[in-house]
Protein backbone atom coordinates (compact mmCIF):
# COMPACT_ATOMS: atom_id res chain seq x y z
CA UNK A 1 0.00 0.00 0.00
CA UNK A 2 1.39 3.58 -1.18
CA UNK A 3 1.74 5.27 2.34
CA UNK A 4 0.62 8.80 1.59
CA UNK A 5 1.63 12.24 3.77
CA UNK A 6 -0.51 12.98 6.68
CA UNK A 7 -2.71 15.50 5.50
CA UNK A 8 -1.81 18.37 7.83
CA UNK A 9 1.14 19.50 9.35
CA UNK A 10 2.10 18.52 12.57
CA UNK A 11 5.50 20.02 13.01
CA UNK A 12 4.34 22.77 15.08
CA UNK A 13 2.15 20.27 17.52
CA UNK A 14 5.92 18.66 17.53
CA UNK A 15 7.81 21.82 18.56
CA UNK A 16 5.11 22.64 21.29
CA UNK A 17 5.43 19.02 22.90
CA UNK A 18 9.44 19.29 22.34
CA UNK A 19 9.59 22.41 24.20
CA UNK A 20 6.99 21.46 26.82
CA UNK A 21 8.92 18.15 27.78
CA UNK A 22 12.13 20.67 28.09
CA UNK A 23 10.61 22.91 30.04
CA UNK A 24 10.20 20.25 32.47
CA UNK A 25 13.60 18.72 32.38
CA UNK A 26 12.41 15.46 30.53
CA UNK A 27 13.97 14.29 27.13
CA UNK A 28 11.26 13.50 24.19
CA UNK A 29 11.88 10.19 22.10
CA UNK A 30 10.06 9.48 18.92
CA UNK A 31 7.44 7.20 21.07
CA UNK A 32 6.14 10.90 22.53
CA UNK A 33 5.67 12.14 18.91
CA UNK A 34 4.19 9.07 17.37
CA UNK A 35 1.78 9.20 21.00
CA UNK A 36 0.34 12.91 19.81
CA UNK A 37 -0.16 11.44 16.11
CA UNK A 38 -1.92 8.88 17.86
CA UNK A 39 -3.58 11.74 20.23
CA UNK A 40 -4.98 13.12 16.98
CA UNK A 41 -5.70 9.76 15.21
CA UNK A 42 -8.08 9.13 17.79
CA UNK A 43 -9.65 12.58 17.82
CA UNK A 44 -10.53 12.32 14.50
CA UNK A 45 -11.29 8.50 14.12
CA UNK A 46 -12.26 7.39 18.01
CA UNK A 47 -9.05 5.12 17.19
CA UNK A 48 -5.68 5.33 18.86
CA UNK A 49 -4.14 3.89 15.38
CA UNK A 50 -6.87 4.89 13.25
CA UNK A 51 -5.99 5.56 9.71
CA UNK A 52 -6.62 9.34 8.97
CA UNK A 53 -5.50 8.86 5.31
CA UNK A 54 -8.41 6.74 4.28
CA UNK A 55 -11.04 9.31 5.23
CA UNK A 56 -12.57 11.33 2.44
CA UNK A 57 -11.54 14.69 3.41
CA UNK A 58 -12.83 17.55 2.28
CA UNK A 59 -12.57 21.11 2.92
CA UNK A 60 -14.57 21.39 6.09
CA UNK A 61 -13.09 18.07 7.47
CA UNK A 62 -9.62 19.31 6.82
CA UNK A 63 -10.46 22.72 8.51
CA UNK A 64 -11.49 21.06 11.86
CA UNK A 65 -8.01 18.75 12.04
CA UNK A 66 -6.22 21.64 12.02
CA UNK A 67 -8.61 23.20 14.74
CA UNK A 68 -8.02 20.03 16.95
CA UNK A 69 -4.39 20.41 16.24
CA UNK A 70 -4.64 23.50 17.26
CA UNK A 71 -6.18 23.17 20.59
CA UNK A 72 -4.08 20.48 21.49
CA UNK A 73 -1.21 22.48 20.77
CA UNK A 74 -2.62 25.32 23.26
CA UNK A 75 -3.30 22.46 25.64
CA UNK A 76 0.23 21.19 26.11
CA UNK A 77 1.99 24.77 26.46
CA UNK A 78 -1.17 24.81 29.77
CA UNK A 79 0.50 21.58 30.47
CA UNK A 80 -2.19 19.73 30.63
CA UNK A 81 -1.55 16.12 30.85
CA UNK A 82 -2.08 13.49 27.72
CA UNK A 83 -5.18 11.84 28.81
CA UNK A 84 -7.52 15.43 29.25
CA UNK A 85 -6.14 16.40 25.86
CA UNK A 86 -7.41 13.26 24.20
CA UNK A 87 -10.26 13.59 25.49
CA UNK A 88 -10.75 17.15 25.19
CA UNK A 89 -9.71 16.85 21.56
CA UNK A 90 -12.33 13.86 20.61
CA UNK A 91 -15.38 15.91 22.34
CA UNK A 92 -13.96 18.91 20.20
CA UNK A 93 -13.67 17.47 16.88
CA UNK A 94 -17.60 15.36 17.38
CA UNK A 95 -19.06 18.76 18.34
CA UNK A 96 -17.41 20.18 15.44
CA UNK A 97 -17.92 17.85 12.67
CA UNK A 98 -22.00 17.39 11.18
CA UNK A 99 -23.29 14.08 11.81
CA UNK A 100 -21.98 12.51 8.70
CA UNK A 101 -18.28 13.22 9.02
CA UNK A 102 -18.33 11.31 12.05
CA UNK A 103 -16.62 8.13 12.53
Amino acid sequence: MKQTSYPIDLSVMQTALKDHRQSIGKETGRHHYANEVGLINFAITGKHKGCIRELNISRQLLKTIRGVVCENIKLIKLHVTYEDRKKFCRNLFLQSTPTADKN
